[in-house]
């Protein structure tokens, strides 16, 4: 018996936090709901970024990716490896528009941050026929890039009774203004053999020149780890605060 006690008064704190003081409520009866919306998103995107440790949601700023790789100017070319990618900005992220669609159970949100990347490289391919390796510290400015993100859920019944809202799916789409790389260590004008002398600056010259491509290979694999981080934050936070809070009437 004082196991189920205490497991519903567990249950009952993690159902029952209420919204966070960063965070304002709107009512879902008001006719400029979304203008209310987006002007809490504001006030509270700095704080909801860096994370909140007492209700278990996880700093998004630095945001941590394992692996990229791009090739240039093709896989006939080299290969670069991004490892340990640290995405930091997404604190000073700004929202452009929050819409929110509750026949349909959906909002839509619009976002602008310039993201800078710290990562090392793994580089390698063959230069005519002479193979080439280098590797090192690396760095990635993404700059005003804009973040298109949506959000489905549903309703669902808490332990205390309560309606909540649960993430089931998101995508996100992006647009970036501009990228630039920098790789260190490119062993610039070494001699590597046969009389060949490796064009380090070359390299850094041709990924900025390629940067919409680059961005294009890589995309998918950022917007995946930022949807996920945020999709997983959210949902925390929406199991924490029954709907008739975060959306009162």
């Amino acid at each position: 018996m004082l196991q189920i006690i205490l497991l519903v008064q567990l249950f009952g704190c993690v159902f029952s936090m209420g919204l966070p003081s960063y965070i304002t409520s709107c009512s879902r009866n008001d006719p400029q709901l979304n203008d209310c919306a987006l002007k809490s998103a504001r006030d509270s995107i700095h704080q909801f970024s860096l994370g909140d440790p007492d209700r278990g949601l996880h700093p998004l700023d630095p945001l941590y990716v394992a692996e990229m790789t791009v090739y240039i100017p093709n896989k006939q070319g080299f290969r670069v490896i991004f490892k340990d990618n640290y995405f930091t900005g997404l604190s000073k992220m700004h929202m452009e528009n929050l819409k929110f669609d509750l026949e349909n159970k959906m909002f839509i949100a619009d976002a602008m941050v310039t993201l800078n990347v710290k990562n090392t490289y793994d580089l390698s391919g063959r230069l005519l026929v002479i193979p080439v390796k280098s590797n090192g510290d690396s760095y990635i400015h993404l700059k005003n890039t804009l973040l298109h993100i949506r959000y489905w859920y549903e309703h669902v019944e808490g332990p205390d009774g309560k309606i909540y809202w649960k993430i089931y799916k998101h995508d996100i789409k992006y647009e970036v203004e501009k990228a630039s790389f920098r790789l260190d260590n490119l062993l610039n004008d070494k001699n590597i053999g046969g009389g060949v002398t490796f064009p380090g600056d070359q390299i850094n010259k041709l990924l900025n020149e390629m940067w919409r491509e680059i961005v294009a290979d890589v995309g998918p694999s950022i917007c995946q780890s930022l949807g996920a981080a945020v999709a997983e934050n959210l949902s925390v936070l929406l199991s924490q605060v029954p709907y008739d809070e975060l959306l009162p009437e």
